[in-house]
């Protein structure tokens, strides 16, 4: 028995060409239906024995998929036969077979457009008689060194930028294979705009976008401690349908969901004034039920932008809060990951982050201060941010059984002792539980800001 595994590339790259919401689903869908078709004729032409991902669902392979990219950028499998000239010449039909249709839509030289394909999409093999211990976990290190080699490209025109165009992706023959039919791509705006209302501040709120990019945490770790890979991989499938179903209930368009990689768009509040944190929530809830544990968990980068800020900037600054700082994360009690990064950019220019693992007491009662905002069962001060950071100094200084007695002779006014009164108590909270330090002082005011932008305030 052999181990025979691929990665494939450029990815980033490829979606950092995107402009539009069609744009940013084909240039992840495309690797995903590469990555579907080349397993489909692998498992036709071969003994192949799948450890990652999971394939022995039918249904994943039918041409229809509503433009859902569920395959992952590489895979592993095990085989007695099967050489890798057999996997190199699928690869390569699959390649001419993608260049063709990306040719047709463009309208250029068909035989141009294979060859720059041929190295455009970099694909990666290894193999191994070797007998690992945790073949896929320590097969997936070799991928990740491999894919470090990104080779020189040369060619007339960028034909991937050239079939990157909304016009031509929506009238391509992928994009109607995938969908049955010319598919439709809602704008940015329209994402954003999910909540019916004519309340001039939920109006502000809704034209603001929420780009997710999620990841598992420790899932190596996990997979060495069980004995059964495929059982995981399945788990992970079924997570899969389960976070689809999650995301369009919430408003959201999955644009990849692969395992434990996701990539969403989707409104900040919607239509029922759930937010994007009650969608990581549910995510992170679906993922546990799925697996089965809590040794494996999701962490989350979320950038939140204004809908005509450059796409591509909002998709980096989603990908760098997760892998940049969810991923390191380490909570109060020293917990590493299962974090949620906010990036936030306003149309003001204003901008804010912060992080927060999901399982710290901060973040419990953060969420509750944005449900009970917006279904005004409480109510902050507007000016709240500007009064707060008057006495940044003074906090700074004080110990943590002094901000009670602190908070009520800074907000002692009438109205403060009334209609602002619960609001001000969860905010107390709020602030004993994150700290009262410069950087601590910083998080709670990131997160009022969110607060103030997804309520709607200017």
């Amino acid at each position: 028995m052999k181990y025979i595994a691929l990665t494939i590339g450029p990815i980033i790259d490829t979606l950092s060409l995107g402009r539009k919401t069609s744009e940013i689903w084909m240039a992840s869908y495309l690797f995903s239906s590469f990555m579907k078709k080349t397993i489909q004729e692998i498992l036709k032409t071969s003994d192949a024995k799948f450890l990652v991902p999971y394939v022995e669902d039918s249904k994943l392979f039918d041409t229809k998929d509503d433009g859902i990219g569920k395959f992952h950028d590489r895979f592993i499998f095990t085989t007695q036969t099967t050489n890798l000239s057999t996997i190199e010449k699928i690869l390569t039909k699959q390649k001419n077979t993608l260049a063709s249709m990306i040719a047709n839509s463009i309208q250029r030289d068909e035989k141009k457009v294979q060859d720059f394909f041929q190295s455009y999409l970099q694909t990666y093999l290894f193999e191994s008689s070797e007998q690992y211990e945790d073949p896929v976990i320590e097969i997936s290190k070799i991928l990740d060194s491999i894919e470090l080699n990104i080779p020189l490209l040369e060619a007339d025109e960028d034909y991937i930028r050239l079939f990157l165009n909304r016009n031509i992706v929506l009238n391509s023959a992928l994009a109607k294979e995938s969908f049955g039919k010319k598919p439709s791509f809602d704008s940015i705006e329209a994402i954003a705009a999910q909540e019916n209302s004519s309340d001039l501040e939920v109006q502000n709120a809704k034209k603001y976008i929420a780009i997710i990019h999620a990841d598992g945490d420790n899932l190596g770790q996990y997979i060495k401690s069980q004995a059964n890979v495929s059982t995981i991989s399945k788990q992970l499938f079924d997570f899969d349908n389960k976070a689809v179903q999650s995301i369009k209930e919430y408003g959201g368009i999955p644009l990849f969901i692969g395992g434990d990689d996701l990539l969403i768009f989707a409104p900040v509040i919607n239509a029922k004034k759930e937010t994007v944190f009650n969608l990581v929530d549910k995510l992170s809830n679906d993922y546990e039920e799925m697996l089965g544990t809590k040794k494996t968990t999701l962490s989350f980068g979320i950038s939140i932008t204004y809908y005509k800020y450059p796409l591509y900037e909002a998709l980096e600054k989603s990908r760098n809060a997760l892998f940049s700082v969810a991923k390191n994360y380490t909570s109060q009690e020293g917990n590493e990951k299962n974090a949620v990064a906010i990036s936030a950019q306003k149309h003001s220019g204003q901008s804010f982050d912060f992080c927060i693992a999901k399982d710290e007491k901060g973040y419990e009662v953060f969420s509750a201060m944005i449900g009970s905002v917006l279904n005004e069962n409480l109510e902050l001060p507007h000016a709240i941010h500007h009064k707060l950071f008057k006495y940044k100094a003074l906090f700074e200084n004080i110990k943590s059984v002094q901000l009670a007695d602190t908070f009520d002779n800074i907000f002692n006014e009438d109205i403060h002792t009334d209609k602002f009164k619960e609001g001000l108590l969860l905010l107390k909270e709020l602030f004993l539980t994150l700290g009262l330090k410069k950087e601590q002082q910083e998080k709670l005011f990131a997160m009022l800001s969110t607060i103030k932008l997804i309520r709607g305030d200017r």
